[in-house]
């Protein structure tokens, strides 16, 4: 439910951004740069990953990422599928390594040391883990680079010829710079959003970039205006969430996970190796199966980890990098997932007149690919087992 009130609010403040112009103000300022869509799709993997270690939100970074930097990308010539696979590679590259994310937090918190009832220090896990992101980031540059180059197109760079209309625009991201502003102050998100919407107004309507009257009216007895626009256009993703979300917990509830997990469990824990590598291919599959909301997959596997872990005598920290990388994979490209979701509504509501498909996406987001590879490589090739 939080999910869901989080996206109607993105919504009203993607419908507002759009009334401002945001995406002809950062076409033009794209223009003015001289930059190329490659070069672009790769400052929005950077920014959105940027953007998610600040706020420790995933669900956060694809909403604001989405409204504000996927339109001006398609109109300087970069591919929308690499666009949006950038943003939630991002979304997913701060989510893997943020020391304010739940999924850090949980990581952490829920592996406990052999006879003891401490868990592993959260400071700890993030820096035994930093090695392994770093790989799969830099990695995720290199391959975003080269897509991006090869897919590039040029047919629509007119569309980038915008005059003091898309200078004005770039008025609005002053919101999105608050918006980031008080997050990184810890800052509630629905505060930091509702804020952000009160600003957005305030300067598009002091700009005469749109009128009081195109937010909220009532026309021939029927309310429309952005407000409504943004509220009616993320519904429908809201009411598919729950029953996504409803799914799970029958798989969770119905105790088919956890008889895998133990039959997995005694014919798999022959040496530290096999320990691992059984725990991050469940941590993975959770991951597959509750990919409304990766968060969930973590709380769900994370005793099941636990418990292997602790069998096995793999180190917590060692648990920890497993779970928090492996709940960053393929929630985040699972065409059902709320993450794309998200990304996929986010871009209708930013007024984009190319959408990427769910298919484009589940391919173009690169860094949970690579990140599933290193870290499987991780735990076959034994990298790092004695470095705790």
């Amino acid at each position: 439910m939080t999910a869901a009130l989080l996206w109607l609010v993105v919504g009203v403040y993607g419908s507002v951004l759009n009334a401002g112009h945001i995406a002809d103000g950062l076409t033009w300022l794209a223009c003015q740069l001289h930059m190329s869509g490659s070069q672009y799709t790769v400052v929005v993997f950077l920014f959105s990953g940027v953007f998610a270690i600040s706020t420790g939100s995933g669900f956060g970074t694809i909403s604001a990422m989405s409204l504000t930097l996927f339109p001006a990308g398609v109109a300087i010539g970069a591919s929308p599928a690499l666009l949006g696979g950038a943003i939630l590679s991002g979304a997913a590259l701060g989510d893997s390594v943020s020391p304010v994310s739940d999924t850090a937090v949980i990581a952490a918190a829920t592996q406990s040391y052999e006879n003891s009832t401490d868990t592993a220090e959260l400071g700890g896990t993030i820096r035994y883990r930093l090695p392994y992101v770093t790989v799969a980031l830099i990695l995720s540059l290199a391959v975003f680079g080269l897509l991006s180059m090869l897919s590039e197109t040029s047919s629509v760079r007119m569309l980038a010829k915008t005059g003091a209309e898309g200078v004005d625009g770039l008025s609005m991201l002053i919101p999105t710079i608050l918006i980031i502003i008080l997050s990184l102050c810890h800052v509630n998100i629905f505060v930091s959003l509702l804020s952000g919407t009160l600003l957005a107004v305030s300067i598009g309507h002091g700009m005469h970039l749109f009128e009081l009257s195109q937010l909220l009216m009532v026309d021939n007895g029927c309310v429309e205006g952005c407000v409504v626009r943004g509220v009616a256009g993320m519904a429908n993703v809201a009411i598919l969430l729950m029953v996504v979300v409803a799914l799970s917990g029958l798989a969770v509830s119905g105790g088919s996970m956890e008889e895998i997990n133990r039959w997995l469990s005694v014919h798999f824990l022959s040496s530290n190796r096999s320990a691992e590598v059984l725990i991050y291919l469940m941590v993975v599959l959770a991951g597959i199966l509750i990919a409304a909301v990766n968060t969930i997959a973590n709380v769900c596997i994370s005793p099941l980890v636990n418990t292997i872990g602790l069998q096995s005598g793999v180190h917590p920290y060692r648990r920890s990098a497993l779970l928090a990388t492996g709940v960053c994979t393929f929630p985040f490209v699972m065409p059902y997932g709320g993450c794309v979701l998200l990304l996929q509504k986010g871009i209708a509501a930013s007024g984009a007149t190319v959408r990427p498909g769910s298919a484009d996406v589940f391919a173009a987001a690169v860094y949970p690919w690579i990140l599933f590879v290193v870290m499987l490589l991780v735990c076959v090739l034994g990298i790092g087992r004695n470095r705790i």
